[in-house]
């Protein structure tokens, strides 16, 4: 069954945000549907497809190779990261992606690391638990609360596009989780939008985004988070400016070493920093 991943036009599901009730039940009904679809295979992938991983917009060979592409650079970007930081992929015993998904970059990553060495948690249970039963990793509960459980368990933890859409004491508080659970030595990548970003913010394509404030806050705060207006849930889009995430990181995990940091170098848009606890 070939269906698509995005069911709507662009113009059409903005009118849809337009409306927050209403947006908010098509979308529980949408996330309904694909989980009773499940997931199907997709040419071009090793592995099954979730019908809700929105990453994949449609089984078009075109879509698969960029969705595919977009994962072995995140997976390249890892291993420059470990390099940076003095580690490499065979010193990995315990690897956990923090907002896996439906297993994009889990399903390349196999190919540096045994599956049994790969863990993933996600807000969206769904996501890695099919992240986990497909790609042979094993789910873990939500980071505040596996950091209770697993402290100094991983070598090397990875945030993708996460920080990127999280208020700053939400940050603050995921951030703490993650530096517990690294061994001595582990290593911590994540990913923010910064000033590049905010500076050619107009590439996001949202209706309800004003570019002045961002760079006003940025200017002024070094920070800028604006909240999405059609989710009831506290998620959006948030900006760091470099000086200001190195200040955040070195108060709320103290134990982390700052190593590295490439503005804009995860898919054109995100910056990324790398660190390693003392």
């Amino acid at each position: 069954m070939n269906i698509p991943t995005r069911v709507l036009p662009k113009d059409i599901l903005d009118s849809l945000k337009r409306t927050r009730p209403i947006y908010a039940l098509g979308r529980r009904m949408r996330f309904a549907f694909g989980s009773r679809l499940g997931a199907r295979k997709v040419p071009g992938l090793s592995g099954r497809a979730h019908y809700n991983d929105f990453m994949l917009s449609s089984a078009n060979a075109d879509h698969v190779g960029s969705y595919r592409r977009g994962a072995q650079q995140t997976v390249d970007l890892l291993g420059r990261s470990l390099v940076e930081a003095g580690r490499d992929w065979e010193s990995v015993e315990a690897c956990l992606e923090v907002g896996c998904g439906y297993g994009r970059i889990v399903r390349e990553l196999r190919d540096r690391l045994d599956p049994s060495r790969i863990y993933v948690t996600d807000v969206i249970a769904e996501g890695a638990r099919f992240t986990a039963s497909e790609f042979g990793a094993t789910a873990i509960p939500v980071i505040e609360r596996s950091a209770e459980t697993m402290p100094g368990k991983f070598d090397l933890v990875y945030l993708l596009s996460v920080y990127t859409h999280l208020r700053r004491d939400l940050v603050a508080r995921n951030l703490a989780a993650v530096a517990r659970t690294l061994k001595s030595g582990g290593v911590l990548v994540f990913t923010t939008h910064g000033q590049g970003s905010a500076e050619t913010a107009e590439r996001y394509d949202q209706y309800w985004l004003d570019k002045n404030a961002i760079l006003e806050g940025m200017a002024r705060e070094g920070y800028y988070y604006e909240r999405y207006p059609y989710y009831y849930d506290e998620y959006g889009l948030t900006w760091f400016r470099r000086d200001a995430m190195r200040a955040f990181v070195a108060e709320v995990a103290p134990e982390l070493k700052f190593v590295a940091h490439h503005p804009m170098g995860a898919e054109g848009h995100q910056d990324v920093f790398v660190y390693r606890k003392r």
